[in-house]
């Protein structure tokens, strides 16, 4: 209909008619570009608001798991430490129960926390621009940053501790063996105690407990940085 107008008015040399056409063919076109990127605009906003509130549940999350990692290996250092003054005091029975719990403390460290899901997804996908918040991006990047750092770093303590758990592990099921009366074990019990083995394995479970828990509150640090971030947004 607009094009049989406009070539009638050209024929017709109704240049007014031409210029008026044309406004409306240009306004339209306009309007529908505007209209577009609204709706895009809009598509992309309601994208933005999803993204969030799932990184928000996604770190509320990790923030709490690494609170918990952080007490336990809070307990563990200290378990650990207790643990060797207890080896040093010959006056501690090996069959008590603090000598058994502490021993049992210092074997092992939690293996670190994994990544944000939404996250991985969100580089994965490349919709990483859909993040308006210049902010919220280098706070997601860092924790990220850090967190393949501390898997990477952690593989060095796995070994430490696979290599010196094997002392301690062998303790304790001796002395689970044995229960309360040591019997003809009473010797292997004490040898083993004052060995440098025993001691030596405890000061490196001390060391890897204190390790990660150092990584841990830094994670930690970094991921309510995340979270206020994510918080900011949603104000």
């Amino acid at each position: 209909m607009i094009l049989r107008r406009l070539t009638d008015a050209i024929r017709e040399q109704n240049w007014a008619a031409v210029i008026i056409e044309f406004v409306i063919v240009l306004s339209g076109v306009v309007i529908g570009f505007q209209f577009t990127a609204w709706n895009e605009a809009r598509q992309d906003a309601d994208r933005e608001a999803l993204i969030i509130s799932r990184l928000l549940a996604d770190f509320t999350v990790i923030e709490e798991d690494v609170t918990g990692v952080i007490t336990d290996l809070e307990r563990r250092a200290e378990a650990a430490s207790g643990f060797i003054e207890m080896i040093r005091d010959e006056n501690v029975e090996v069959a008590s129960d603090a000598f058994r719990q502490g021993l049992g403390d210092t074997i092992g460290t939690p293996v670190p926390a994994g990544r944000s899901a939404t996250y991985v997804d969100l580089l994965e996908s490349g919709d990483m621009q859909l993040i308006r918040s210049e902010e919220l991006r280098r706070a997601l990047i860092e924790f990220d940053e850090q967190v393949r750092r501390h898997e990477m770093a952690y593989e060095t303590l796995a070994t430490l501790v696979i290599d010196n758990t094997g002392v301690l592990l062998d303790y304790q099921s001796l002395l689970r063996a044995v229960g309360s009366e040591p019997g003809i074990y009473a010797g292997a019990i004490e040898a083993t105690r004052r060995s440098p083995e025993l001691i030596t394995s405890a000061q490196m479970m001390q060391n890897v407990s204190q390790v990660n828990l150092a990584w841990h509150r830094g994670r930690q640090t970094t991921a309510q940085a995340v979270l206020q971030a994510l918080e900011d947004e949603t104000d």
